[in-house]
């Protein structure tokens, strides 16, 4: 009797088994390749200048009040916008990129790592100080190869 129970139990794991295993054979796969990414306004270099503007915004006004965990949180996200995907998209829309555009690209990195090492620090003189040195590599940047621009770039407004 104890050996009958123990052969139904293992022919009804077995049984479990081969119809789970069944089962994942009628899934169809579909290969990563083939499906195309939906297309949003993120993906261009308006939708990402746009999310950057955002959190320069937010950045300034950690700034202001010197909310050193938000500032760095900021300063990390602006990075990522601006410094990689709008640079990249700039890049990817315009075949030929300038000397004078990866120098003023090199320039904003260099004000925002600075600006996330003193907000680091906690230091707001410094930090006051590489926030105007970032707004004003926003700007330059801007007039050289923003042409649609009509004004100057404004972040104290709220976000």
């Amino acid at each position: 009797m104890k050996y009958s129970l123990i052969i139904f139990a293992i022919f009804i794991g077995i049984s479990i088994v081969t119809a789970s295993c069944k089962k994942s054979e009628e899934v169809k796969i579909e290969r990563v390749e083939d499906v195309e990414a939906p297309t949003s306004d993120h993906d261009s270099l308006a939708g990402a200048m746009k999310k950057a503007s955002t959190a320069m915004r937010r950045l300034a006004r950690t700034v202001e009040n010197s909310d050193w965990a938000q500032m760095a949180m900021w300063a990390e996200e602006l990075k990522e916008n601006i410094g990689f995907n709008c640079v990249e998209l700039y890049m990817i829309e315009n075949n030929d990129v300038s000397n004078e555009f990866m120098e003023l690209s090199s320039n904003f990195n260099n004000a925002l790592n600075k600006l996330i090492s003193y907000s680091n620090n906690q230091n707001t003189d410094k930090a006051n100080l590489e926030f105007g040195n970032l707004v004003r590599s926003c700007d330059a940047c801007h007039d050289s190869f923003n042409n649609n621009a009509e004004t100057k770039l404004d972040f104290t407004d709220s976000g």
